[in-house]
């Protein structure tokens, strides 16, 4: 995954064949036992207090299946 800047606002974008999710997203299953996959995207506008050096700490890249 690589940030680009997007105008004054810079992106996160997933390499190819692989998605992004948040750290903190994983599966799980709600009350009624039903399973809540994460949720998993191509490119996320980041904020713009957003350090680079955190990257790794708030974001997963991982291969689609």
């Amino acid at each position: 995954m690589e940030i680009r800047y997007y105008g004054a606002k810079k992106i996160l974008i997933a390499d190819t064949n692989k998605h992004i999710r948040s750290i903190d997203d994983v599966s799980r299953e709600d009350e009624n036992g039903n399973k809540i996959e994460p949720y998993y995207t191509s490119v996320i506008f980041l904020a713009d207090n957003f350090e680079d050096s955190k990257l790794n700490e708030l974001y997963v890249e991982e291969e689609i299946k």
